[in-house]
């Protein structure tokens, strides 16, 4: 029978919704480029909206009721939720479990708490009832999986975990992607760099593309967003970028469920093949307007700092016979500190002493440039006025830095409708002056049961981010670059204090503009000329939001639409003064990024119980994805005059566009069947649809870009099988299998074209088309490919989930396999074919691993109770085979150095020069393709290097950056009204290339090249090419750190590190406010805490902080070089139900 639906209700619901879209969605869109962000709302619109949201009233009262909620065991439940069924009247208990409410006498009450059963209980009217609760069955759980389709946890084959909206919150991280950290096992998730805003980069169970994406899917309340990460530089310049994901406010999320194996996300199709994470948002609950206010206020500093020598001077041995030190003035361009040691010299301002530097040093009235205390001369011979250290230079220039949240929700409803409010304003500046990253949100959605068989749930949000960066990384405005290597002797602040150098020109600019550093003027910028000269900005404005209506006609007749857009304009300028080391001419670019998402799924299923123990549920689904990025740039270089950064003062002004689309379409069948509540067997299979295997100019032929893949998962319960017990609550076993294809890693590959290409080294910026003013295209020096088909990747999922007395104890493990084959890789080509490679399906790679999670409730009484989570990563991905004429694949790093994909290792290996060892061939014991045998000693004595290691010739893989496993243990006590929560990450193993060490003991700033340059020469462990034992005595000074051995040289080898570390992730102490205590009736609930993040953590890595990648979340890692120093933050939050 047909049902009518509400029409008037439908319409009123969604009056607002299109009236806000009508005035303002449509301007978003067409925001100018870089014009600042505005808002159509007049007060009428504001006060009328406010009004509807504070209209809903209480019905009028005939009796107070009063009574106590607990637990089954009699602990009192504070927090729990008392409502009047069929009204909007509700109230909270307080700290011991107590209500009150008024309500009618004939009125039933409603009581809920999570984890806990809902009991309802008729008033009948009695003016005191009591409440005890039982525990939720854990057995009857239900979690969001695929395609929004919610299923009982017990039936499930394959591994999901669940993460709360607390373990978010309460983090202390205002990202949702780094408050997962340690939370849930089989997930890697490592911070790109310390910077405001700066994004992460986020494995599940390891790598599934060689070449091509490797993060998650983020969905949304059902639908496919964006989170991308667009590049700020080259794959080892440039500033710190940021996952959209960070645009989220954790105060809207409800739960996060990800999902792991390829079983889990088959019904996503290519794009779940990295791992899906399905985010849950707040809708509102039935009952009256609850109020929340939260408010905080932290702050950020230093974690770490390298170690840095403090002794020696800027300056140089005289020559190789005479090792003597000897100062050298900034004005000599020299970039070492071999110097003599800072206590050896005093100041001298005679232009005339002996050891005066160059006339060009002086100004026209006879002073010194570069310091106003005057040049350095040797010790006795000066005004006795002994040299500064400025080792400030590198721990006073960070700052303190400020960050602030506050955020307003508002939610409520009826048995009919909810709705949801919020707004949060966050403010983080970072710890490097100047840095600073914004984000303001606004937020609604709801649900309207329109009819008995139709129910409606739809979502709106705005965002919008703005940062201000700082260059990082390789290239010579990278801040820790200048500010590492300055020397002890020379003050960036030129004599002021590092807060007022930020804003003092003369600190860091002379009065003819020429830039003050301790190169004279070039190598890298002074810090504070950076900080003010060469900023990035970004501006993000996004509009997302998604559409559900969920239609129940029947057991065997259910219908889901779901529909979403996510659109995403961000708009940036790169700011390079004129003097500017990178760019010395000035230079300006300004980018316009516009992206657009839509999702839209069409579910129809049902089922229903065939006989009296099998029953039967069928899923057929449609899905079209399609996504477009838009981009447009102009850049000018070569200004005319100095404080005007604008195309207008450049003389050599370029552009370029882009345009990239994609779209998938998927078909999805599932078949569920269940065996007495006790076997659980699913069926699934998709058919996709890609464009990115279209071949431009060939007629269409749907076979040509699709691709079918199955999925099969098996669930026995135990538990039902075998004799009750009060130690076993509950017994599952798993298992799944699945095939899940992956599309080419980027689009357009099947067909050849040209492009504005660029050429560089990973030391700065590429030099790219037009070159002098002149633009040139040339043909893309690798061949398509129009026969290219699907990537495969085919994995089975063992797994157990075990709990023990009533569920105290909890034990989940899984073990998996994957094999992906037909990977794309682009092959070598003779050059009479005119390209140097091609496109081919043909690399191969094996993964495996082990992840477990137990959950200890340790204590649990009236007023204690500690609960405990341990999540246990151990992953691994061996690359088998590489594409035909291709030993070894670069993903990130240097030329000298860097991240690769060699057959038999590991994925991403690191790969750089080695000592030469008497041994040849075979791996050694860490399965590195390093040579056994001894080192090998220079012995030719007309040799730079005599007595220094040999170098062998080869490149080979010196580390592993994948870890062994990582381990963190989740902790949350309640002692009375006190919380106190823990997190301890641990990682072990994970090699890094320790680029700082490598390149500053060439510059002789490290804490190494202090300790051996005064040492008494000593032969190098190793042996002569004869054979016999080294016996060539040598010092490890200046001409040993400049050598091919040393800094900037060929060999890498004595800079790969152990990464490992084990840290305090999160520690937060909180207190539930007793308000009636204090006679506060207006406010329902409060509470107080402080967290702290990374305030602690031991390595024995010598770099700044191991987390960290210099390529950011792209899939070369292992890379430390220069990148923003890692934080600490200690932050206050008070939040208030009303």
């Amino acid at each position: 029978m047909c049902q009518n639906i509400d029409s008037t209700a439908l319409f009123n619901y969604f009056a607002f919704f299109l009236n806000f879209f009508h005035k303002n969605l449509t301007y978003v869109y067409f925001i100018p480029y870089f014009a600042p962000l505005k808002t159509n709302f007049n007060m009428k619109q504001i006060y009328l909206f406010t009004a509807f949201l504070l209209s809903i009233q209480v019905a009028l009262s005939q009796i107070t009721v009063t009574g106590n909620v607990t637990d089954d065991q009699g602990v009192p439940l504070p927090g729990a939720t008392v409502v009047e069924v069929g009204t909007n009247n509700g109230t909270t208990t307080d700290f011991d479990g107590n209500y009150s409410i008024s309500v009618s006498d004939d009125a039933s009450l409603a009581v809920s708490f999570v984890g806990y059963q809902t009991t309802t209980l008729a008033v009948n009217g009695q003016d005191q009832l009591n409440f005890s609760l039982e525990q939720a069955n854990e057995l009857d759980e239900v979690v969001v999986t695929s395609l929004g389709i919610k299923r009982e946890a017990k039936a499930l084959g394959y591994s999901i975990q669940t993460v709360g909206s607390d373990d978010i919150v309460n983090s202390g991280s205002n990202s949702a992607l780094d408050a997962l950290v340690g939370k849930a096992a089989g997930v890697q998730i490592t911070r790109s760099a310390g910077s405001a805003g700066g994004g992460s980069r986020i494995l599940i169970r390891g790598v599934t593309s060689m070449i091509g994406n490797n993060q998650p899917l983020i969905v949304i309340d059902g639908i496919i967003t964006n989170n991308e990460t667009l590049n700020s530089g080259s794959n080892t310049a440039g500033t710190a970028t940021s996952n959209r994901l960070m645009d989220l406010n954790n105060d809207d999320i409800e739960s996060i469920n990800i999902l792991k194996g390829s079983a889990a996300t088959a019904l996503y199709g290519t794009a779940g093949a990295p791992g899906v994470i399905v985010i849950t948002t707040k809708k509102g609950e039935e009952g009256e307007m609850r109020v929340s206010y939260t408010h905080s206020t932290g702050v950020d500093w230093l974690s770490t700092t390298f170690d840095l020598q403090d002794e020696f001077a800027q300056g140089r041995n005289r020559s190789r016979s005479d090792r003597t030190p000897y100062w050298r003035s900034p004005g000599t361009g020299e970039s070492s500190s071999y110097g003599p040691r800072f206590t050896d010299l005093e100041y001298s301002t005679d232009p005339n002493h002996p050891e005066a530097p160059s006339a060009s040093d002086f100004d026209g009235d006879g002073n010194y440039i570069w310091d106003k205390n005057g040049f350095l001369v040797t010790k006795g011979t000066g005004n006795g006025i002994p040299a500064n250290n400025y080792q400030d230079n590198y721990r006073g220039f960070f700052r303190e830095a400020i960050q602030s949240l506050n955020n307003l929700s508002i939610q409520g409803g009826t048995e009919k409708a909810t709705y949801a409010f919020s707004t949060s304003f966050l403010t983080n500046e970072g710890i490097v002056p100047n840095e600073e990253y914004g984000r303001k949100t606004f937020r609604l959605a709801g649900t309207l049961q329109a009819s008995d068989k139709l129910k409606i749930a739809t979502t709106f949000n705005f965002v919008r981010s703005d940062y201000t960066r700082i260059q990082q990384g390789s290239n010579t405005s990278g801040l820790l670059l200048g500010l590492y290597r300055t020397p002890i002797t020379f003050d960036n602040a030129n004599g002021f204090s590092p807060e007022d150098a930020v804003d003092e020109p003369s600190s860091y600019i002379f009065a003819n503009g020429r830039q003050r550093n301790y190169r004279g003027g070039g190598g890298y910028d002074n810090p504070y000329w950076l900080i003010n000269n060469a900023l990035r900005d970004e501006t993000v404005n996004r509009v997302y939001g998604s559409f559900t209506a969920d239609w129940n006609h029947s057991k065997w007749l259910n219908a889901s639409l779901i529909i979403g857009a996510d659109f995403t304009s961000d708009s940036r300028k790169q700011n390079f003064e004129l003097g500017s080391r990178t760019r010395s001419t000035g230079y300006v670019s300004l980018t316009q990024y516009n992206s657009f998402l839509t999702d839209a799924i069409l579910n129809i299923s049902g089922g229903d119980a065939i006989t009296d123990k099998l029953n039967l549920n069928y899923l057929v689904s449609a899905n079209a994805f399609d996504r477009t990025r838009s981009t447009l740039n102009s850049n000018g270089s070569n200004f005319a005059f100095q404080g005007f950064v604008n195309l207008a003062n450049a003389s050599n002004i370029a552009g370029s566009e882009s345009f990239l689309r994609t779209t998938q379409m998927g078909f999805v069948g599932q078949i569920e069947m269940d065996w007495d509540s006790t076997f659980y067997l699913t069926l699934a299979a998709r058919q996709d649809y890609d464009s990115r295997l279209g071949v431009p100019g060939r007629e269409f032929n749907a076979g040509d870009f699709s691709f079918v893949y199955p999925a099969a998962s098996l669930s026995i319960l135990l538990s039902e099988l075998l004799p009750q017990s009060d130690a076993l609550s509950f017994a599952k076993i798993r298992a799944s299998w699945a095939q899940v294809g992956g599309p080419p890693p980027f689009a357009y590959l099947t067909t050849s074209g040209y492009s504005i290409t660029s050429v560089g080294d990973g030391w700065g910026d590429s030099l790219s088309w037009p070159i002098q003013g002149v633009t040139g295209f040339e043909i893309d020096s690798i061949l398509g490919n129009s026969e290219l088909t699907s990537e495969l990747t085919e994995e089975i999922e063992f797994g157990i989930d075990f709990r023990f007395f009533n569920n105290r104890i909890g034990l989940d493990v899984a073990y998996y396999e994957r094999k992906m084959t037909d990977a794309i890789l682009n092959a070598s080509l003779p050059p009479s074919t005119g390209y140097n490679n091609v496109w081919l399906n043909s690399g191969r790679m094996t993964g495996r691993g082990v992840e477990a999670t137990l959950n200890l409730g340790i204590v649990e009484s009236e007023n204690f109770s500690w609960n405990s989570q341990i999540n246990f990563t151990s992953n691994e991905n061996i690359v088998e085979e590489l594409a035909p004429g291709l030993d070894k694949l670069f993903l990130a790093g240097f030329s000298s150095a860097g991240s690769y994909l060699i057959a038999g290792n590991q994925y991403g290996a690191v790969v750089g020069g080695t000592y030469l060892r008497t041994g040849s061939g075979g791996p050694n014991d860490d399965g590195l393709n390093i040579p056994e045998g001894d080192v090998v000693i220079n012995d030719d004595a007309s040799s730079n290097e005599y007595g220094f290691q040999a170098v062998d010739p080869v490149q080979r893989a010196i580390g592993n950056p994948n870890p062994d496993f990582i381990l963190g243990w989740n902790n949350q006590i309640k002692l009375g009204p006190v919380n106190v929560g823990f997190l301890l990450d641990w990682r072990e193993g994970g090699d890094m290339l320790n680029g700082v060490a490598w390149a500053l003991s060439f510059f002789g700033r490290s804490q190494l090249t202090a300790d051996t340059r005064t040492e008494a020469p000593t032969p190098i462990p190793g042996v002569l090419p004869d054979g016999s034992p080294n016996n060539i005595p040598v010092v490890r000074d200046q001409y040993y750190y400049q050598s091919s051995v040393g800094g900037f040289g060929s060999v890498w080898e004595q800079f790969v590190q152990d990464g490992g570390w084990i840290r305090l992730r999160e520690v937060s102490l909180g207190y539930d406010i007793p308000l009636s205590s204090i006679g506060i009736d207006f406010i329902d609930s409060a509470n107080l805490s402080v967290v702290g993040r990374n305030l602690w953590y031991s390595t024995d890595y010598n770099g700044v902080d191991p987390e960290t990648s210099l390529t950011g979340v792209g899939n070369g890692q292992g890379v430390d070089y220069f990148n923003m120093p890692a934080t600490r933050s200690v932050l206050a939050k008070l939040k208030l139900n009303l």
